[in-house]
């Protein structure tokens, strides 16, 4: 029985665990679940993914929620080609990357993106705007960063890029929604206003299998 993935197109967070497992080449059965359906309030995903959110994924008995924890769930089921690192110096340098998006980029994702998403703009304009600063400042320094290496923590590609790529078109889109200078600022085109994230981009999207991880509601 393959492996089971319960993913919402859209989502940074599922599409994090569909481009590991083309990565991988793991094969899994694609469980698409609608956010409006209440897909992810039925009795038999909470007893997957308890707190109703994507992504998780089902091995035979063994179920996991919450992407970094799938990440390394997949790196124990198949360890080549490595993500998390093959040395204690590699792979405190991967999971400092990690947790430097979870702990500075993340939180500010919620204020700026869903904010935009949701419709909730009239009365959170300036916390949108605060996230939207807050996010452009990591993008500098990242894109500081990515002018002299390939990748963000390894000299090939790890868990690190693979948990920060799906954020960066999840922002231009909101960005495109809200396109205003005053809301969306440099998010309005990452590629012009930050080239070596924009090139780093493209070395992610060569990626075989990519184009099958694509959130297919935004081919529409």
């Amino acid at each position: 029985m393959a492996l089971e993935v319960y993913w919402g197109s859209g989502s940074p967070y599922a599409w994090r665990v569909l481009l590991a497992l083309e990565v991988k080449q793991i094969p899994y059965d694609s469980k698409r679940l609608s956010f409006t359906d209440e897909d992810l309030k039925s009795d038999e995903y909470l007893a997957i993914s308890p707190r109703g959110k994507v992504p998780a994924i089902r091995d035979g008995a063994v179920t996991v929620h919450e992407s970094i924890a799938i990440l390394r769930y997949l790196e124990d089921l198949k360890s080549e080609p490595v993500l998390f690192g093959n040395d204690p110096a590699e792979r405190s340098r991967i999971w400092c990357s990690i947790m430097e998006i979870m702990n500075y980029i993340e939180p500010n994702i919620l204020d700026y993106a869903r904010t935009i998403f949701y419709g909730e703009l009239s009365e959170k304009k300036q916390i949108a705007i605060t996230a939207r600063e807050a996010i452009e400042n990591e993008l500098s320094h990242l894109n500081t960063s990515l002018k002299s290496k390939e990748y963000l923590a390894s000299e090939k590609l790890s868990a690190a890029d693979i948990v920060l790529y799906p954020v960066i078109p999840f922002l231009s889109r909101a960005a495109d929604k809200e396109n205003t200078e005053e809301v969306s600022g440099n998010l309005r085109s990452i590629d012009k206003h930050y080239p070596a994230i924009g090139a780093w981009c493209k070395r992610i999207e060569s990626i075989p299998g990519y184009e099958k991880t694509y959130p297919p509601h935004w081919k529409e």
